[in-house]
């Protein structure tokens, strides 16, 4: 300790060294490492380099696809026909412009609930004035039933998208008006809708995060209201708003209504057609209503042979004089099914094109 302290100077320079020894040996041990893992990193990637360039085989069978110029060049005239192919279909499903059905942008709370009991009013009136039945006990709403129904209330958001609704059940609406035979017998059950102002915003972690879906308690007790199970509806592509008509009638108005509706060249699709019986009391409603009776509009005719007219109008057997047959060219039709009530369900859906929003800054980029 005595030659420690005499020599103290000499001694701690040679704790310093020893200590600048250490750190540099622990330095170097990191540096080989770091360096020993560029050079896997490295090797790793000319691998894959490599592997690009030789080719790679996407399909058994098939010729090796290689990162090449040619390719590169073939990978980009790929990309600009499928972004040509995306355009083409936002223009086939957004449809003519000048047809297309947009909501009011300025509608508020107030304007519209007055909107809709006045669209209300006058669909009930153009069912009365065209000899369109309604349910008697509770006519329908058109999808509005808890705001006819409910006074004071109106929507509180989605102004535009509601108005939007409503004018596409008046399209709705005049076309089944217009689709039906004069005499013919025709009920509106019922017009209903999605209830769109009513949606939650969806959580993150769940499909379709941050947008807005149906909150199963909402439109519960509703009976104008309704959450598609099929729908054209596909998030950042298509939207869409579902409704379903409920009426009765003959096929004939339906197969009507069905093309008016497809050939109006507004950007609509039929998602689903189901056909039911109705119930007595419709029929009995119709029957009392109008006087038609289930084979009325088809003339009457005598017995069908055995095989009914079926292969064309068949010449009645009418002996002449001198033993031959007369022939007639008169067209009689026979009646071999006759007309009865059917209850249907049609499903359309307005389809939309959401607007792109631009792309997002990257990031470090300043924002012009």
């Amino acid at each position: 300790m005595q030659n420690f302290k005499k020599n103290l100077g000499f001694n701690l320079a040679l704790i310093a060294i020893a200590a600048l020894f250490i750190v540099g040996c622990v330095f170097a041990f990191m540096a080989y490492r770091g360096s020993a893992a560029s050079s896997l990193a490295l090797e790793r990637a000319r691998k894959d380099q490599a592997n690009l360039l030789r080719g790679h085989v996407f399909v058994p069978g098939a010729a090796e696809v290689s990162l090449d110029d040619e390719n590169v060049r073939r990978a980009a005239d790929d990309v600009k026909e499928l972004e040509a192919h995306f355009a083409s279909l936002r223009a086939a499903i957004a449809g003519n412009p000048e047809l297309a059905i947009k909501g009011r942008a300025s509608a508020n709370s107030a304007e519209l609930s007055a909107l809709l009991r006045e669209s209300v009013d006058g669909w009930r009136k153009l069912a009365l004035d065209q000899g369109i039945k309604l349910a008697p006990n509770d006519p329908t709403a058109f999808g509005f039933h808890r705001y006819i129904h409910n006074q004071g209330t109106a929507p509180k958001r989605d102004f535009q998208k509601v108005d939007q609704q409503r004018q596409v059940i008046d399209f709705i609406v005049r076309q089944l008006a217009e689709s039906r035979v004069p005499g013919s017998p025709l009920l509106i059950e019922s017009v209903d809708r999605e209830p769109i102002e009513t949606f939650m915003l969806i959580p993150e972690g769940k499909p379709g995060a941050g947008t807005y879906g149906p909150d199963g308690d909402v439109s519960r007790n509703e009976v104008d209201e309704f959450t598609p199970s099929r729908t054209f509806d596909r998030p950042g592509l298509v939207e869409t708003l579902s409704f379903r008509v409920r009426f009765v009638g003959y096929t004939p108005t339906l197969r009507t209504f069905v093309n008016k509706i497809r050939n109006s060249g507004r950007p609509v699709a039929i998602m689903s057609i189901d056909v039911g019986l109705p119930a007595k009391e419709t029929e009995k409603l119709l029957a009392n209503g109008s006087g038609v009776s289930a084979s009325a509009g088809l003339p009457a005719v005598s017995t069908p042979s055995l095989v009914g007219g079926f292969f064309g109008a068949e010449e009645p057997a009418v002996p002449a004089a001198g033993g031959k047959a007369a022939a007639t060219t008169e067209d009689k039709r026979v009646l071999v099914v006759p007309r009865k009530l059917s209850s249907f369900v049609v499903q359309i859906d307005y389809l939309s094109i959401p607007e792109e929003k631009p792309a997002a800054a990257a990031e470090g980029e300043p924002k012009k």
